[in-house]
């Protein structure tokens, strides 16, 4: 059987200043991930530049549309834990970017 998912990368700068709140913030994302079909979810904190840490988070969606239904939510306001997280990233800093790949088995 020929199967398609895609592991997700994303990497973005959060402020300095409110670590904290985006690493509580990250565990309603990871329930919010789960709702959405997402497996293996993981973050962490992948170092820091002026004044800005910097997060990647990981993990596999079932298939393509998972992952446009899942970027176009995150980039929505409609959503209030995404729209949470947005307010914690260090927009000066650098932008969010996303990476994916499609794995077949």
């Amino acid at each position: 059987m020929l199967t398609k998912q895609l592991h997700i990368f994303i990497q973005y700068p959060i402020k300095e200043t409110v670590t904290m709140q985006y690493e509580e913030t990250m565990q309603q994302v990871f329930k919010v991930m789960s709702d959405m079909g997402a497996n293996e979810f993981k973050w962490s904190r992948a170092g820091e530049e002026k004044g800005s840490a910097y997060y990647r988070e990981s993990f596999l969606l079932p298939t393509e549309s998972h992952y446009f239904a899942m970027k176009a939510l995150r980039c929505s306001e409609s959503n209030h834990v995404f729209h949470e997280l947005s307010q914690f990233i260090d927009n000066e800093a650098g932008s969010i970017q996303y990476v994916g790949l499609k794995i077949t088995s």
